[in-house]
């Protein structure tokens, strides 16, 4: 009798101790997680993009149509999985402990505090400022715009802009969404120190100034996404400085051709 009731004490003990064990493994899952599809999210489309083909434009407007491509990647594969958790978490409350965000506005999906859309208008003020010298930089003028054949004409310009924002909404989404906003549970004010490394590193081969000023730039970036608790202001805030640095450099080059 004794032996039956030391052996139910046992189980009754021995389950929640590894459950309480599992959740200890499970705990620091969710960065992990984020930093894991943010990996593969880079990296899929670079060996097979073709997959994605958008046939939008013709021969010429491949860089466009590229552009176009990943910026879709960017926001659908994050909005896929954010998806998944917000099943789960409705399936699985507990999940909630190793994913608190499982909303789509956890990740930044908001229009924001009116604030950061104020400080997205200083801090193009500041940046206009390193654009106006960037421009009389022979790498940048050889550079910018990324996509040739905008020189051309205004018209093509424009078209190339409006595929430039589809980027910038994906690229962002990716970067001061996904990644910084997955990141904050466990890193705090820290996950825009971490989430600035891998856009830094991604922007070697660019011109040098550029490449080292976009560690500032993401650190900006995330301080103004986590103010105003969207990655939106970002978006508006990285594409009004690239179209200026398009436009400027083609004014210095002489104008559309």
């Amino acid at each position: 009798m004794e032996k039956g009731t030391l052996n139910s004490t046992t189980s009754k003990r021995f389950l929640p101790y590894y459950w309480e064990e599992l959740k200890k493994l499970l705990r620091p899952a969710g960065p992990l997680v984020v930093c894991a599809v943010y990996s593969f999210v880079l990296i899929f489309p670079r060996y097979h993009r073709k997959l994605f083909r958008l046939n939008l434009f013709e021969r010429q407007f491949r860089l466009p149509e590229k552009m176009a491509v990943d910026g879709l990647w960017f926001l659908l594969l994050p909005v896929v999985i954010i998806l998944i958790l917000r099943l789960i978490s409705i399936a699985w409350p507990k999940i909630k402990e190793t994913f608190p965000q499982h909303r789509f506005r956890d990740f930044g999906f908001r229009l924001g505090r009116g604030v950061g859309w104020r400080d997205v208008a200083i801090f193009f003020a500041i940046m206009l400022g390193f654009v106006l010298f960037a421009v009389f930089q022979k790498d940048f003028a050889r550079t910018y715009p990324l996509f040739e054949l905008a020189r051309e004409s205004l018209n093509v310009f424009l078209i190339w802009e409006a595929v430039h924002l589809l980027h910038m909404f994906g690229w962002e989404f990716l970067n001061r969404g996904f990644l910084l906003f997955g990141l904050e549970p466990k890193l705090g004010r820290w996950a825009i120190l971490a989430s600035a490394i891998p856009f830094a590193l991604l922007h070697i081969g660019k011109p040098e100034l550029e490449a080292y000023g976009s560690f500032i730039a993401a650190i900006a970036l995330g301080w103004l996404a986590l103010r105003s608790r969207s990655f939106l202001p970002c978006v508006f805030l990285h594409w009004a400085v690239a179209f200026t640095m398009d436009l400027l450099a083609i004014i210095r080059s002489g104008g559309f051709a």
